[in-house]
């Protein structure tokens, strides 16, 4: 199940992908499960939580894999507010300060900027599987994609928890 336009991934097959409705259902990786059922509980009678209302010292279990990324409403772009240690290890690149159409990988690059301008569209929190290629290795991950909001209509701030599994090299 996908929504809004899925973009194919490095291997030629769409991302495995759920809308929110049954999301729960779909999210494989125990932390990303405890990680979104933290954002339920901050949501409460809300739509969206608020930044102020995620701690960071609440979910130690996903801090390294995650990217937080502005949502700068003037200028139709994103910027990259934290961009985890076990992400810029494992994507060789640190995109915290810089802004998604900086993505050096150019297949990357379209793919997170339709994912996120559909998450600030939708306001649906979303999760994926997908296959990533780095240099000739194909990097397996399960990536959960949350909404913020401080005026509770308006996304103003993602939250995407990366789970990357075993790498291997890509066939030829």
């Amino acid at each position: 199940m996908t929504a809004g336009n899925v973009i194919m991934n490095l291997r030629g097959k769409a991302p495995a992908a759920a809308p929110a409705a049954g999301i729960a259902a779909d999210i494989r990786d125990a932390r990303l499960r405890r990680f979104y059922d933290y954002w339920r509980g901050k949501c409460g009678a809300r739509r969206f939580p608020a930044r102020g209302d995620i701690d960071p010292l609440d979910f130690p279990y996903v801090l390294g894999n995650l990217m937080l990324v502005d949502v700068l409403h003037e200028t139709r772009r994103f910027r990259v507010r934290l961009h985890g240690t076990n992400i810029v290890s494992r994507m060789y690149y640190d995109m915290t300060g810089k802004f998604l159409d900086e993505v050096p990988r150019p297949e990357y690059r379209s793919y997170v900027l339709e994912r996120c301008r559909n998450l600030v569209e939708t306001g649906e929190p979303l999760v994926l599987q997908n296959d990533l290629m780095l240099d000739g290795w194909v990097s397996r991950y399960e990536a959960l994609w949350l909404p913020l909001s401080d005026d509770g209509a308006n996304v103003d701030l993602l939250i995407c928890a990366f789970i990357f599994a075993e790498t291997e090299p890509a066939a030829t």
